[in-house]
């Protein structure tokens, strides 16, 4: 097996290993409350379809089916017109606060696992940016940012953000990630000026998160510097060196070395026309980038290097105290961003393509793993967390539309109408297969490119 098949094979098996966890969490907290409950559990299956292996112990059939995503617990007598129905021991039998205690136990078990998986990133210590603890100077401003447009520039000191002090990047960060579209009332220094400036936060189109311009992500490791030239490329054949600075592309000012790129991929070949310093001299150059074929980009063969890339990080862990209280405002502000996203979905502010597929989560699960076990722990809170949030959303088939069969019967004093249950289940369903073909797809087309992969198809027939 060559070496991207490895690379293959490991993200498969990295992305059945999460969701096979958070499966079985969601499940088994079904299950045991049901089991508390005195419930007779009929089915524990991981996975849908055909029963892979399995055994029967008591009463209860434990199989491993071939579809990896998701699962299942059957419950005895869970059609209230069933003959199990008016068993001691069937679902239909127990009260409403025993039902609803069984189906808000799975969400609720993804939580918990999201808090516990959480607090454990904290304990053991994970790397993050140098600059979260330091103050919040602003080392750059991107072009057309929300910050541009504000008047904000290169070495001014964020004080205030609506009347909240704030001394280091790591709160001011998480401000604006969890503001998109909100307006700021900022309050800076300035040499020796104290300035107010008023900015309208913009929406980040790949994670729904806020944008301001100025995070320091953007700038540290990222300077237009060219560390190596690739030998007979239409960068060394234009004239240049190791060590240029690129200050304009086709007129237009950058800042980093990601805004260079973004303007010579947006040129497709034509020419660009490149100001470069070179010591204290300032240069025009032409060049025309060519096209990658297998990296789907334009390039002009000029690279940094790796190892200057990027912010320098810090290993941070917390006392099981505070790394518990850490763990838990972690939850709280993903959760905030969640819903945030959520709402910009219904109402059409953001679209679908957003969100990222079991190709995009199989990517990621793979790339947290090769980080380190605490990236792979908090990737896995992070989605367990999606995961129970999302269930509990009322919508019919997810265990928040049981939810919402409960509460329609407490007010009704009788069961929902399997009729009723089994249309707006079917819709839910029909919705949710169309939401996944539709981000599945949009997965192939970021990763691979659908062109491309058509490309691939046609060389296997």
């Amino acid at each position: 097996m060559g070496s991207e098949g490895s690379h293959h094979f490991m993200t498969i098996i990295y992305f059945v290993v999460a969701l096979g966890l958070l499966v079985f969490v969601h499940e088994f907290g079904h299950f045991l409350v049901a089991k508390l409950s005195g419930i007779r559990v009929e089915k524990f299956s991981l996975g849908f379809g055909p029963k892979l292996i399995g055994f029967r112990r008591g009463e209860t059939d434990y199989r491993l089916s071939l579809l990896p995503l998701g699962g299942y617990v059957k419950l005895s007598g869970e059609d209230p017109d069933s003959p199990e129905a008016d068993q001691p021991n069937s679902y239909s039998h127990k009260s409403i606060f025993q039902r609803l205690g069984v189906v808000v136990a799975g969400p609720f078990m993804n939580l918990l696992l999201a808090f516990v998986f959480m607090a454990v990133v904290f304990f053991i210590g994970k790397m993050e940016p140098a600059y979260l603890d330091q103050k919040p100077v602003v080392l750059g401003v991107a072009h057309d940012s929300p910050a541009a447009s504000a008047g904000l520039e290169k070495g001014d000191e964020i004080l205030q953000i609506n009347g909240q002090s704030y001394t280091t990047w790591r709160n001011l960060i998480d401000q604006i990630l969890l503001h998109p579209g909100d307006s700021f009332d900022l309050v800076i220094r300035r040499g020796d000026q104290l300035l107010e400036k008023k900015v309208a936060l913009s929406t980040h189109q790949a994670t729904g998160s806020g944008f301001l311009g100025i995070e320091p992500g953007l700038f540290i490791g990222n300077d237009p510097v060219v560390d190596e030239v690739v030998p007979e490329g239409p960068a060394a054949q234009a004239g240049l060196v190791q060590g240029d600075r690129v200050i304009s592309v086709s007129g237009a000012p950058i800042e980093t070395w990601t805004e260079m790129s973004e303007k010579i991929s947006a040129s497709e070949g034509k020419p660009i026309a490149l100001s470069l310093k070179r010591g204290e001299m300032v240069q025009e150059k032409v060049v025309s980038a060519q096209y990658d074929k297998e990296g789907k980009r334009w390039f002009i063969g000029i690279r940094k290097d790796s190892e200057k890339t990027g912010a320098p990080q810090v290993l941070k862990k917390y006392p099981l105290g505070q790394a518990i209280k850490m763990g838990a405002l972690e939850n709280l502000k993903l959760t905030d961003i969640t819903f945030g996203v959520l709402g910009r979905l219904v109402t059409f502010q953001l679209s679908y393509k957003a969100l990222g597929g079991p190709i995009r989560i199989a990517q990621g699960a793979a790339m947290a793993a090769e980080s380190g076990i605490s990236y792979f722990l908090y990737f896995v809170a992070f989605l367990s967390l999606q995961l129970g949030i999302l269930n509990i959303l009322p919508i019919p088939v997810l265990d928040g539309g049981h939810v919402v069969y409960l509460l329609a019967e407490k007010i009704i004093r009788r069961p929902v109408s399997m009729r009723v249950r089994a249309i707006a289940d079917q819709t839910g369903m029909v919705l949710l297969i169309l939401l996944m073909v539709l981000v599945t797809f949009n997965d192939i087309n970021s990763v691979w490119g659908v062109s491309h992969l058509f490309e691939k198809m046609k060389s296997i027939f």
